[in-house]
């Protein structure tokens, strides 16, 4: 019996070496091969062309009075567009500037939203092969090359960008005499815009130049005329400025690579640049449109 036990316990004592050196020398070929790193790649989800899911809900408005233009307490405001303006000279200076402030406002604000809309658009277009274009995506593109004056839709996003509130407000405030030009009060042109066709609104000037009489545009809105400004802005000639404000948003800086806005040149970039600053302007700079009205 202790014989036969003996000689089993010598067979697993054996079988268990086997076992140990069989599955050392595994490892040790194991660890002689380079085993490569498998990666594993998704699918990448293709650029789909935005088109504008949101737009600005405008609440068009007609002043009857000074109280009825509307004084924002907080940063988010409603998207009023006034269809008409009506002189506040009877008003204190200090609530005469409150109220042409506040006038302007909700037009700079609506006018930059839709250009900001488009702008997104033209940048998913601009990542998106032509040949994936809709009939309408190229009239889009096409329509906005004609009105920028540009085939190339780099420039064209370029144009299509925006600056400063508070610059927009100080050119408002000095462009219409604080809203008491002839132009501003009868044909909703806040920056004295000059029309040179004969068959859109428009109105003629007292004085002449060059022996010519001198027309600037009638709008329907305060916001219309606002879009018309930065349409002007975005193609005329004002490169350095375009190309300022892809560098910097600071106002101060901004205003001086307005030069070629007025005739005064140096002059008036001073000017705007210390009527921002006297009228602590840079404020409106934060202001935004109610979210409930996008």
């Amino acid at each position: 019996m202790k014989k036969h036990f003996l000689i089993f316990f010598i067979s697993t004592l054996a079988v268990f070496a086997f076992d140990d050196a069989y599955l050392e020398s595994v490892e040790a070929n194991i660890e002689k091969y380079d085993v490569d790193t498998v990666e594993y790649t998704t699918p990448v989800e293709k650029k789909k062309i935005i088109q504008p899911s949101t737009k600005v809900t405008v609440v068009n408005k007609k002043i009857k009075k000074p109280s009825d233009i509307e004084i924002f307490t907080n940063k988010r405001i409603k998207p009023i567009n006034y269809t008409n303006t009506i002189s506040l000279k009877k008003l204190e200076v200090s609530e005469k500037k409150q109220k042409f402030f506040h006038m302007i406002l909700p037009a700079i604000l609506i006018s930059k939203e839709k250009l900001k809309l488009k702008r997104e658009r033209v940048l998913s277009l601009r990542a998106t092969s032509k040949e994936e274009w809709t009939v309408d995506d190229t009239k889009f593109i096409s329509d906005l090359f004609k009105k920028y004056r540009t085939e190339d839709i780099n420039k064209l996003a370029n144009r299509l960008k925006t600056h400063p509130v508070s610059i927009v407000l100080a050119q408002a405030a000095i462009e219409s005499a604080w809203g008491e030009s002839r132009f501003f009060k009868k044909g909703n042109n806040i920056f004295g815009m000059w029309s040179y066709d004969k068959n859109e609104p428009r109105m003629r000037t007292k004085g002449t130049r060059k022996g010519k009489h001198i027309y600037v545009k009638k709008y329907k809105s305060l916001s219309d005329a606002v879009d018309d400004y930065f349409v002007t802005i975005g193609r005329g000639a004002y490169k350095s400025f375009r190309r300022k404000r892809n560098i910097t948003n600071n106002p101060l800086i901004l205003v001086q690579y307005l030069i070629n806005y007025c005739e005064l040149g140096k002059k008036y970039t001073k000017r705007l640049r210390s009527f921002i600053v006297h009228n602590k302007l840079r404020k409106f700079d934060k202001f935004k449109i109610d979210e409930r009205y996008l």
